[in-house]
């Protein structure tokens, strides 16, 4: 009798056991999954994809939810920004719900997609929380960007004007791999070719994987080079300076110096090896702009910042709304044109004008916060293959950062959820193992 209850005891603890083990390894494959298709899907800036992103998002989070009930327990680590992010994400709900924003319904359809990327980004801390797990997303994320970037470079170089050779955008545009605009997609790029810089770093790795990285890297950071975005070019350059100076002081070491001097060179050969000719004619046009040879928000972008430090002066306590910035935009715009402008080319700016003096200091909260403890997490792990991989995650956040200040890549939903999980990883308490 008592050897009966004991086998029944083994098979029903051995169902909560596969419960914990599956359903973890089902978030983090699905969350890739997230994060590789949605640039894919141009960028996931059509209403269908993005409305699939973040349906997969809250998905995502519900199975992690039912998870836990089901094991009696939710596994909720606290994380250092969640307060702020949390309040950042009930102010701007107010907009809408309140009927503080000039439009209402784009304010709540932007609100979504921020909740969608806040869920994305809760799932990351609770699955990827081990070095092994950390690895496997850089690993997968940087094999992606590298198959990514080799498409963008080969439909670049037998362009017919269409993505994939097949699909021709409805409003033009500067295509350039699975994206309309270039710079968007250069975005992408800033965020996922550090990450090859650091899986190449780690401690122990053989000569053969580190040089595999470092091709990798190479390519990704050529097709940056190489699709003419020159905030991305410039964005990535500085990402590589602080990569290397961090890098420098974290290891106590001076060959990180040559070394970013021979990837900088090793760039701009690639990219010229490619294709010789018309490489530098997209570099050439930003000291002399014309309309009618590049797009039209290179040439009045900085009419477009004044626009919008004219609308954070009209409602610079608690901002217009989130995405509301194409409904007041024309009132102000201080130049003639036929185009509508959706957004501000400066996401810094197109934030404060439609979250006040209160969306800024709470986004300044997150920022130092944020920052803080990424600071932190690489010195406790300096020396360490998480150390490496740690760094590469906060050189393609800060280099995105950067690059907000020319464009608009935290609104096209790939980039913005590929950053969120990156800085939550990034930002998470833990990380002090090699």
């Amino acid at each position: 009798m008592s050897a009966t209850v004991s086998e029944a005891s083994l098979v029903r603890e051995a169902a909560p056991a596969a419960t914990r083990s599956g359903v973890p390894v089902f978030l983090r494959v699905s969350l890739l999954g997230v994060l590789l298709a949605a640039p894919l899907a141009f960028g996931a800036t059509t209403t269908v994809a993005a409305v699939l992103l973040i349906a997969a998002a809250w998905a995502l989070v519900l199975v992690w939810l039912f998870a836990g009930m089901a094991r009696g327990a939710l596994s909720l680590s606290g994380h250092p920004v969640a307060l702020p992010v949390a309040l950042l994400l009930g102010f701007t709900a107010v907009h809408w719900a309140a009927g503080i924003s000039v439009a209402a319904h784009a304010t709540q359809l932007e609100w979504l997609r921020w909740v969608g990327y806040a869920a994305l980004a809760l799932v990351a801390v609770q699955t990827f929380n081990a070095p092994r797990r950390l690895t496997r997303l850089a690993e997968a994320l940087a094999l992606a960007g590298c198959g990514i970037a080799l498409l963008a470079i080969a439909q670049y170089l037998t362009s017919n004007g269409k993505i994939y050779w097949l699909v021709e955008p409805t409003y033009g545009g500067w295509i350039f791999g699975p994206y309309v605009n270039r710079n968007h997609y250069a975005g992408l790029m800033e965020l996922w070719t550090p990450l090859a810089i650091g899986l190449a770093l780690r401690p122990g790795n053989s000569p053969a994987k580190r040089w595999l990285w470092c091709a990798m890297a190479l390519v990704m950071g050529a097709s940056v080079v190489l699709s003419g975005s020159r905030g991305g070019t410039l964005a990535l350059a500085v990402e590589l300076v602080i990569f290397t100076l961090a890098a420098a002081a974290l290891h106590s070491g001076r060959r990180a110096f040559g070394a970013l001097a021979l990837t900088l060179v090793l760039l701009g050969g690639a990219a010229w090896a490619v294709k010789p000719t018309g490489i530098l004619h997209s570099y050439t046009e930003a000291v002399r702009p014309s309309v009618t040879a590049q797009e039209e928000a290179s040439v009045h972008r900085i009419g477009a910042w004044q626009g919008s430090w004219t609308l954070f002066r009209q409602h610079w306590t608690v901002g217009s709304g989130l995405d509301t910035f194409a409904y007041l935009f024309p009132a102000v715009r201080p130049f003639a044109t036929d185009k509508i402008w959706t957004h501000a080319h400066n996401d810094w700016l197109q934030f404060l004008a439609e979250t006040g003096a209160v969306g800024a200091a709470l986004g300044l909260w997150i920022l130092a916060v944020g920052g803080v403890v990424a600071w932190r997490n690489l010195r406790r792990t300096a020396g360490s293959a998480t150390g490496d991989i740690l760094l590469g995650l906060a050189a393609g956040c800060l280099g995105l950062l950067i690059h907000g200040w020319l464009d608009f890549n935290f609104h096209v939903p790939a980039n913005a959820a590929n950053f969120a999980v990156l800085a939550a990883v990034l930002t998470r308490r833990g990380w002090d193992e090699s």
